[in-house]
């Protein structure tokens, strides 16, 4: 079993900076990567993003999982010793003889945020930008993960350093804890006093556009969708599909979900067919 172990305190902060209650719902997990000796985790919500370098000595094969919120929080709350299981993207937790496993992955494609990263720390310089301007909640979220990491520092207070401010595409502000440059949290940064948060970038969507899912596609191009979809989680929207029940033609989307032909809103839905635009409310494909 090859485990990699995981600071508590680092796993918490990784939680501040990712997604919730998101559409895109692999953003709302942790993103662990292994390869090339090390071990890297990512969190983002598309405009803030946390980097922490877990481990820089690896050896073993290459992997990729998102782990979900729920299954990270389970196993803080062991408080146990938590490792990584390379091979199957599980949790285990351990104190003396006891052991748990928590399990979950999150099946979806995470953004590419190793080449976005690389792009912000290729240019990090000393210079200090006396105009730097950043939205108030992501100084509460840098507080947050101040003080989660700070517990394990055992400092009430753990130095923060702004890394670089120098802009880059108006968008780089880099923060470091410590001294500590395994953690590095990246937050966007207006362009102006006049900027409001609506108007800023994002850390990840603007320079590396995510593509757009199979349902959307064919929206775009005028279809409609047949889908089964689901409230609550996309393995249920998948489960639904595989017995043939909960099925709706989707005939429009924005980010707060998916519009069927009668006008409900879903969070969740998997793909199963498109169907011609005259044939959206002709459709008898809805069993649930």
């Amino acid at each position: 079993m090859d485990l990699i172990e995981l600071k508590t305190a680092y796993l918490k902060a990784m939680l501040c900076a990712a997604a919730k209650e998101d559409v895109r719902y692999y953003l709302e997990g942790v993103y662990f990567v292994g390869g090339d000796n090390k071990v890297l985790a990512y969190s983002t919500d598309g405009r803030q993003l946390l980097r922490w370098i877990v481990s820089e000595d690896y050896q073993g094969d290459d992997f990729s999982y998102i782990l979900n919120r729920r299954c990270i929080k389970d196993a803080i709350k062991t408080k146990y010793h938590i490792h990584l299981e390379a091979s199957t993207g599980d949790l285990v937790c351990a104190k003396d003889e006891d052991f748990r496993k928590f399990k979950g992955l999150i099946d979806g494609k995470y953004p590419d945020v190793k080449r976005v990263v690389s792009g912000y720390v290729d240019n990090i310089n000393s210079e200090k930008d006396e105009n730097i301007l950043i939205n108030a909640s992501y100084l509460k979220s840098l507080s947050k993960i101040g003080k989660t990491v700070g517990k394990h520092y055992k400092l009430k207070d753990v130095p923060i350093r702004l890394y670089s401010s120098k802009p880059l595409n108006h968008i780089t502000n880099i923060f470091t804890f410590n001294g500590n440059k395994n953690l590095m949290y990246i937050v966007t940064s207006c362009q102006s006093a006049g900027t409001t948060d609506e108007e800023h970038h994002a850390v990840l969507l603007d320079e590396h556009p995510i593509p757009k899912n199979e349902t959307q596609q064919w929206i775009d191009e005028g279809f409609g969708a047949i889908c089964s979809v689901s409230n609550k989680s996309p393995d249920d929207a998948k489960g639904f599909a595989e017995f043939a029940i909960n099925r709706k033609v989707i005939v429009d989307y924005d980010d707060d979900g998916y519009m069927d032909s009668t006008g409900k809103i879903w969070r969740f839905v998997y793909f199963i067919d498109a169907v011609e635009p005259n044939s959206h409310f002709k459709q008898g494909v809805s069993h649930g």
